[in-house]
């Protein structure tokens, strides 16, 4: 069975858990962070470049107003050139370029006097549209003004050196808050993994041979609080199932030992007695004598084995054990406590039926008769000579009762339920005829059946109680097989 388990379950993965919740928080925060290094990027180079379009863009409109001034190509490329704009008037084959030396004021005032020249608010409705070009180094401009062709620039070196600037700075903060995150991370799972851990150590002190402890968990609705409850349950489950394994063990061998102490006797009896009979030449009163004994010995003996060879049946299948029929209770026992008569001069032997009506139960009748006798019996060794026995036979709803009841010293209340285990006398000397099975086979007889045997308080003696299922009135004159159908 385990292996058949083994093959159709998957094996567990047991990769580090550790390393599992590292990996993925460190790159869910790094994928955050990438996320955010990028909106950051695009949203800056776009703001930088759309300021530096729309500078220069303001650049060529002011242009216009400064060509209407009359100034000379000289002027107009200063007037023209500051704040990383460079512009360059080509007049008669001839280039001038501005020089980044502002007048006091600034450029882009309007209505300085010449020279003062600055990207003021010029870049009104009604000017004429301007076309800005962009390469991977430079923005530029290029329009007529008069009296030759003006062209402004604008480098995008010192955009690229911000943004490589703030792409250094994403990367360095990027690996500190992966590093510092790491650490973090390490702390936080070890203490969200010490309970696991307890349940390591508590596992290593449990196969190291301590019994009795728990994790008991002090919130056991969360993940690991249901987990350690499982792992309880499952402490208490084991150690119950070896507790029932060393009991079963110990009451093996006490059966062992008690099954070889009974068997001793009469087989040393056998031995003695035919022994005896070859090495001497008794008499023949002596020897009739002596096979008397022998004969007694062995049916002692081979009485302790029947039973033992009936308990076992009945604890193997014991549903099938017998062939059962609709049986009238109230006549088997009537049988039985007759042929008690007879076996039992010395003690009274009272049978009462309170019943108005026959109540049959599916048992075999030779089950129900072994389980009366043994109930006799049993109470024939409680009982002196001269004592009293009752059998009563009563009715409950669904079921029939037979009670077997006897004057003797009762049953201590500590002994109620050991006295249907099997080879138990309350005898400790041994010197009552009984085998110890009686009790354990009437009882097993009984729930085969569908019934049960009980040890009841009534009266001063012991009384024990069997009950057994009432035949259905539509199935007493069906069989077995057909009963299962109506019920």
């Amino acid at each position: 069975m385990p292996a058949a388990v083994s093959e159709l379950e998957p094996a567990l993965r047991t990769g580090s858990l550790r390393r599992r919740v590292l990996v993925a928080v460190l790159g869910l925060l790094l994928a955050v962070i990438v996320t955010i290094c990028a909106a950051v990027n695009i949203i800056l180079s776009n703001r930088l470049y759309s300021d530096a379009r729309h500078q220069i863009a303001e650049r060529a409109q002011y242009a216009t107003v400064l060509g209407q001034r009359g100034l000379t190509p000289q002027e107009l490329a200063d007037g023209l050139t500051g704040q990383g704009i460079t512009a360059s008037v080509l007049r008669d084959g001839e280039v001038t370029v501005g020089r980044d030396a502002p007048p006091p004021g600034g450029p882009g005032r309007p209505g300085g006097r010449p020279g003062q020249a600055g990207p003021g608010p010029v870049a009104r409705s009604g000017h004429t549209a301007v076309t800005v070009r962009q390469d991977a180094r430079q923005l530029s401009v290029e329009l007529t003004v008069p009296g030759g062709q003006l062209r402004l620039t604008y480098s995008l070196a010192e955009i690229h050196r911000t943004l490589a600037l703030l792409h250094r700075v994403e990367l360095a903060v990027a690996a500190a808050t992966l590093l510092i995150g790491g650490l973090v991370l390490v702390l936080v799972v070890g203490a969200a993994l010490a309970p696991l851990r307890r349940m390591r150590l508590l596992a290593d002190r449990i196969r190291a041979g301590l019994r009795g402890v728990r994790l008991r968990p002090t919130r056991p609705g969360t993940d690991l609080g249901r987990t350690a409850l499982a792992i309880d349950d499952m402490l208490e489950a084991l150690e119950a199932a070896e507790t029932d394994a060393r009991s079963a063990e110990l009451r093996m061998r006490q059966l062992l030992a008690d099954v070889s102490h009974d068997l001793r006797t009469p087989i040393a009896g056998v031995i003695t007695s035919a022994e005896h009979l070859l090495r001497t030449d008794p008499s023949r009163a002596a020897r009739e004598q002596r096979l008397v004994e022998l004969i007694r010995e062995g049916r002692r003996a081979a009485r302790l084995v029947d039973d033992l060879l009936l308990m076992t049946r009945l604890d193997v299948d014991a549903p099938s054990a017998g062939v059962p029929v609709a049986v009238d209770v109230a006549a088997v026992a009537g049988e039985v406590v007759g042929a008690a008569r007879r076996r039992l001069a010395d003690r009274r032997v009272d049978f009462d039926v309170r019943v108005d009506q026959p109540l049959l139960a599916w048992i075999d009748p030779d089950h129900l008769a072994r389980l009366l006798t043994n109930l006799l019996d049993n109470a024939r060794e409680a009982t002196e000579p001269g004592g009293r026995l009752a059998i009563t036979v009563t009715a409950r709803p669904g079921r029939v009762v037979v009670r077997v009841a006897d004057d003797g010293p009762g049953v201590p209340p500590g002994e109620r339920e050991r006295i249907f285990d099997r080879l138990v006398r309350l005898d400790p000397s041994r010197r009552a005829g009984g085998t110890g099975l009686g009790l354990p086979i009437a009882r097993a007889l009984a729930r085969a059946a569908g019934g049960d045997l009980r040890l009841v308080p009534d009266g001063p003696g012991a009384c024990f109680e069997v009950e057994l299922p009432v035949v259905p009135a539509a199935a007493q004159l069906s069989p077995p097989g057909e009963l299962l159908a109506v019920e």
